[in-house]
């Protein structure tokens, strides 16, 4: 069974946009590090609650905005700041 072009097609734009998101996670993780290296710099801590929260509140409002189911989103930024923070402790 051949597969339809514009199964192809949809496939291939998934993959560019795959692709760029893990393009920004990089480029959003180089700039985090040196958060963390600053941060020690500075003397202060890897974890930022109050600005975590405030980071939390603000993705929940994008994806209600941008028709993401907010709770999956906060699932997923979670994960992110969970690194960022195991990021900055090794700093």
């Amino acid at each position: 069974m051949s597969v339809p072009a514009e199964l192809l097609a949809l496939r291939e734009q998934i993959d560019a946009l795959d692709q760029q998101l893990f393009v920004l996670l990089a480029e959003r993780f180089k700039v985090t590090a040196q958060v963390g290296a600053l941060k020690k710099q500075c003397q202060l801590p890897a974890q930022d609650v109050a600005r975590e929260t405030a980071q939390l509140q603000k993705i929940q409002r994008l994806a209600s905005e941008t028709g993401l189911d907010p709770d999956w989103a906060l699932r997923l930024q979670r994960l992110i700041l969970d690194q960022v923070v195991m990021q900055h402790q090794q700093c």
